[in-house]
């Protein structure tokens, strides 16, 4: 009975410290979700000054080239201030694997790239 049992009992503690994939999804996904959203936040503001800039007129003249090229600024947020903003707004209680899958979430979604939905699933919000 105590040879069985002892085998047991570590097994059920490493089951325990083991991250489900499920929570690495999750974890992704909600770092995802807010870099997004702090990338869009960011894009607003950039865009109201510029427009607010570009519409002044002796502004024009001297930055004609930002104000009229296709596409406007560039609206995506910074990766380096991203990081920071990711690894400051990290919630509490995750494991390694939970950790880097938000840092990897949201990253990603502050520079608006495309998700990872080869490892991590569908966006369960969408």
């Amino acid at each position: 009975m105590r040879r069985t049992f002892i085998p047991l009992v570590l097994a059920a503690l490493a089951l325990a410290g083991c991250t489900t994939e499920e929570d690495k999804a999750a974890r992704y996904w909600d770092g995802y979700g807010f870099g997004e959203q702090t990338a869009m936040d960011y894009a607003k503001r950039v865009l109201d000054t510029v427009n607010l800039y570009c519409r002044s007129g002796s502004e024009i003249a001297a930055r004609q080239d930002m104000c009229t090229r296709p596409g406007g600024p560039d609206t995506r947020y910074p990766v380096s201030v991203g990081q920071r903003e990711c690894a400051d707004a990290l919630p509490d209680g995750l494991d390694s694997d939970e950790r880097e899958a938000w840092n990897k979430g949201c990253t990603t979604g502050m520079v608006l790239a495309v998700p990872d939905v080869v490892t991590y699933g569908a966006d369960p919000r969408k």
